[in-house]
């Protein structure tokens, strides 16, 4: 596997990597409408770029043959933490190994920013999602629950997980 730093040209191949990711790891959890009012919200062009703006960074990982396989997306929220804004691969994927590539690749570009310090690296993520059982295999426990409200009626109902980059 390899890894990129995407810039604003790729949003459409984002938007293409995000969009069966969430089928699976949505659709038996959040109504149509708040899917589609969440995608369009987070991955439109327009919104990407922004995050991008915003100083996220994006990566894509490539599996052997340079197939996109998913992504993932940082940002620096406050002295010390950092946020692991997205992570998704492709269903067809997932048990390959690509979701541990990217959660290590992900400690390795903040030891590479921040050498000797540690780091705390947080997430949300829905607290049905199967996910969940993923981050604690890589080392994340739950720190809080959350329901934040993001617009058009809608919530979300997640947990805070944390980890320790060791410098």
């Amino acid at each position: 596997m390899t890894l990129r730093q995407a810039t604003p040209s790729d949003s459409a191949l984002i938007r293409n990597l995000a969009i069966p990711a969430w089928e699976t790891a949505y659709s038996d959890i959040l109504p149509e409408e708040q899917f589609t009012y969440m995608i369009e919200k987070t991955y439109s062009d327009d919104a990407i770029n922004r995050q991008m703006q915003d100083g996220h960074v994006f990566f894509i990982v490539y599996l052997a043959g340079n197939e996109p396989a998913g992504f993932m997306s940082l940002s620096h929220e406050t002295e010390g933490i950092y946020v692991l804004e997205k992570l998704y691969v492709l269903p067809s994927v997932h048990g390959t190994g690509a979701g541990r590539f990217l959660v290590g690749k992900a400690e390795e570009y903040i030891r590479t920013l921040h050498p000797g310090k540690n780091i705390l690296l947080e997430l949300n993520v829905n607290r049905k999602n199967k996910a969940v059982g993923f981050y604690e295999r890589v080392g994340f426990h739950i720190d809080r629950t959350v329901d934040e409200y993001i617009g058009n009626g809608f919530y979300k109902n997640d947990y805070i997980m944390q980890k320790t980059v060791k410098g």
